[in-house]
């Protein structure tokens, strides 16, 4: 059950993260947000596209799918065939949300 739990939670985390990425307009200062609170990419993302995305969209040339690193900003927000896989900012147009 906690897995699942963990496994429903992975992500709406990973795209905060990567959103993150971003310059962040409109949100709370550094000084409102308590360190606990700020979402660290390699604390709080990176594990999670390890356990999940990298096999088929990391370092590896010879696994990665459609020329895809999610381990690589530019990569991630690069746009393809009209599309990108993390829009900034737009959650909505990011093509890792819709999948």
């Amino acid at each position: 059950m906690r897995a699942r739990v963990i496994a429903s939670l992975a992500l709406p985390l990973t795209l905060t993260g990567l959103l993150a990425w971003e310059t962040t307009a409109g949100t709370p200062s550094p000084e409102a947000i308590g360190p606990a609170d700020r979402i660290s990419f390699n604390r709080d993302v990176r594990p999670i596209l390890s356990n999940n995305c990298f096999q088929c969209h990391g370092p590896d040339a010879g696994h990665r799918k459609a020329g895809l690193r999610l381990d690589e900003r530019e990569s991630a927000v690069r746009e393809r065939n009209g599309t990108a896989a993390v829009v900034p900012g737009k959650p909505d147009a990011s093509e890792l949300l819709r999948r």
